[in-house]
């Protein structure tokens, strides 16, 4: 007996095409308990969007029916549903056809290079694993792998674990997204995904059994991918990002093991001449790049705010501000041209004293952190 898993509804409206195909007696779409009960053992076969239940499932061939337009359904196709939204919907995660590219990344020229390198490997048959990003919050670990799917031209899938501990069988339902991307991979070889994992830590040294083996199933899955032993096959490279590395250090060190993941970066505060193209790409998007300069300077604004901040900053080769902080520094100055119709310099001084960096209101906490530094690339 064979099961047909089927989204499409074209499927369901053509099933004596189906029946002759595969010389079917008959083909039972949406099956009841009873239906299942009353044809088990015929040459029938049965249509659903859902599997059999467990307790008879080896009693069929399984057989999974690609969507009429790769991700889409027919009738997602005449609704005008975009892919990521599909997709979204048959993960229950959320799915980003990212509109970034590595031009919105100021600086970063590390990343930037390893990107370019990785599209030249691709080219030539190699497979990346995945990246592991740590370092100060706000420097961008989240919005990095955003831009390498929008620049790499892959659907981003927020591979979100809390959420995922959430379900009835946790396990089953992070297997069930790598079974989905399998199935995709076999019916469109060339669909290329990111899997962001972000503040992975979230996940280490806690007692619950059930996020230990999530972790462990997780780092296997990671382990294997592209060699073959691989369980579970599909194009994709994994993004973890992390906040607290004393955390990951001291209960699952092995989670930075060589070969578990292509690259380790440490994303540390901006040089000097980083921010300023951080502060370019802001100023621009907010159309105030300009008139801010016949106020004052961007570079005189950026001694300012070193100047403020000096004594907070262990580091001399690098600015006080992470990105997202330059990030709200100028939407705070846009804010006060929509209020008041121009930028002064009261204006700007008091947003540097209103913008307090983390390396002064977290301080111990971020000296830690860049103790570490030297265990990854840095950037």
């Amino acid at each position: 007996m064979i099961w047909f898993i089927a989204e499409d509804c074209a499927y369901y409206q053509d099933l004596d095409s189906l029946q002759s195909q595969h010389n079917l007696d008959k083909i039972i779409s949406l099956p009841s308990e009873a239906d299942i009960a009353t044809h088990l053992g015929g040459k029938v076969g049965f249509i659903a969007p859902f599997y059999p239940p467990k307790h008879i499932r080896s009693l069929f061939v399984i057989k999974s029916l690609p969507n009429k337009f790769g991700v889409l359904t027919t009738q997602e196709q005449h609704a005008g549903v975009p892919e990521s939204k599909a997709l979204e919907t048959r993960l229950g995660l959320s799915v980003i056809n990212s509109p970034f590219t590595l031009a919105d990344v100021g600086g970063a020229q590390t990343l930037k290079d390893f990107t370019r390198e990785l599209l030249i490997a691709e080219s030539k048959g190699f497979r990346a694993k995945g990246v592991f990003l740590v370092g100060v919050p706000g420097t961008g670990k989240t919005f990095f792998p955003k831009c390498f799917a929008g620049e790499t031209k892959r659907l981003l899938i927020q591979l979100n674990l809390t959420l995922i501990m959430e379900a009835q069988e946790p396990i089953d339902k992070l297997n069930s997204v790598f079974e989905y991307l399998t199935n995709r991979h076999e019916q469109h070889p060339d669909e290329r995904f990111v899997l962001l994992i972000d503040e992975i830590e979230k996940m280490i040294g806690n007692a619950e059994a059930v996020e230990k083996r999530m972790l462990g199933r997780l780092l296997t899955v990671l382990n294997d991918m592209h060699t073959p032993a691989a369980e579970y096959k599909f194009d994709a490279i994994f993004f973890a990002t992390a906040n607290n590395l004393n955390s990951i250090l001291d209960n699952n060190p092995e989670l930075l093991r060589r070969g578990r993941f292509d690259e380790l970066f440490f994303i540390s505060l901006p040089s000097v001449e980083m921010a300023k193209g951080v502060f370019e790409i802001y100023l621009s998007k907010l159309k105030i790049k300009d008139e801010l300069e016949q106020v004052m300077t961007l570079d005189n604004i950026l001694t300012q705010i070193e100047q403020a901040y000096q004594k907070d900053n262990n580091d001399p080769d690098k600015f006080p501000y992470t990105s997202a902080e330059i990030e709200t520094f100028c939407k705070k100055l846009a804010f006060y041209k929509l209020v008041y119709g121009e930028i002064n310099i009261d204006h700007i001084l008091n947003t540097i004293r209103l913008i307090i960096p983390i390396i002064k209101s977290a301080q111990e906490g971020i000296n830690r952190m860049l103790a570490q530094k030297e265990l990854f690339l840095l950037v």
